[in-house]
């Protein structure tokens, strides 16, 4: 794993672990308001409260939106698919004391620990991916075995995942592209600047560029172009992938979450639908 993420990963382990800044985060979930004595409500001084406000900002957890400080969608990931489990493990921790003895005894399996001690275990599947080559291998894989339905929201190009997606097209499966604005303009930018034009592309950069400039690229092919604030996936309404953005270097690939969910699943398709309704649909040149 790259160094720079491993110190970036630790710095904000470091910032959410001190107690404050916590105790913040948490406020978060229902907005603080900017303008109330939230500091003294909190037990804090102002300069520790201002403090420990701008290392949450600057870590990409809280955004100022509407007057409020709010959790970003990496604040808001981070909590549901982290923190809750965590918690509940905290205050289960006697129970997993006692779950690691019966376990030793070799009478039982997990199961039967976690039902005799009435442990509350996470169903789902999440996993954190800081290298944007192994997220891709992931989603590759499981676009391999999508039935019937893909939905891909991006802000970033990948041939990998391009071809899947022609290849799922090409095999009846429902599926729709919502490409980033500004990537379809930097894309074409940089493919005319190059003097690329049509009549001496190879076939790799032809179906790049179709793929991205027209709608109607393979025929009836659903794309559109929107504002994607991140970039995300969902296969099959259960599996997900979602990339974390660092507010500090947004155009670089920071982070992402791969789920099996079908309740996050849901959500997110609802938040596509929005986007995708509100699209602009590119005519040919």
């Amino acid at each position: 794993m790259q160094d720079d993420i491993i110190q970036e990963t630790s710095r904000l382990l470091e910032i959410i672990a001190k107690h404050d800044a916590l105790t913040i985060f948490m406020e978060s979930i229902e907005g603080i308001d900017a303008s109330t004595d939230t500091p003294s409500r909190l037990g804090m001084s102002k300069k520790q409260y201002y403090t420990r406000l701008k290392q949450l900002i600057d870590a990409g957890l809280i955004t100022k939106s509407r007057g409020k400080y709010v959790q970003t969608t990496m604040g808001k990931i981070l909590y549901e698919r982290c923190l809750q489990l965590i918690f509940e493990q905290v205050r289960n921790a006697k129970k997993l004391i006692m779950a690691d003895i019966l376990k030793s005894s070799g009478r039982f399996d997990m199961d039967e620990i976690y039902r005799l001690l009435q442990i509350k275990v996470e169903n789902g599947y999440a996993r954190l991916v800081t290298d944007y080559d192994i997220l891709i291998n992931m989603l590759e894989e499981r676009m391999k075995d999508v039935k019937g339905q893909a939905w891909y929201a991006t802000r970033y190009f990948n041939e990998h995942i391009v071809s899947k997606a022609l290849e799922l097209y090409r095999r009846g499966i429902d599926i729709r592209i919502l490409v980033d604005r500004a990537l379809v303009e930097r894309y074409i930018a940089g493919y005319m600047g190059m003097g690329m034009g049509r009549h001496n592309a190879n076939r790799h950069e032809e179906e790049r560029f179709k793929m991205f400039t027209d709608p109607f690229y393979p025929d009836r092919l659903e794309r559109r172009v929107a504002d994607v604030p991140f970039s995300f996936i969902i296969l099959d309404g259960r599996y997900v992938g979602i990339e974390l953005v660092n507010a500090n270097n947004p155009t670089r690939f920071y982070a992402g979450v791969y789920i099996e969910d079908e309740h996050i699943a849901s959500q997110l398709k609802s938040f596509f639908e929005a986007l995708y309704t509100s699209a602009n649909i590119v005519s040919k040149n």
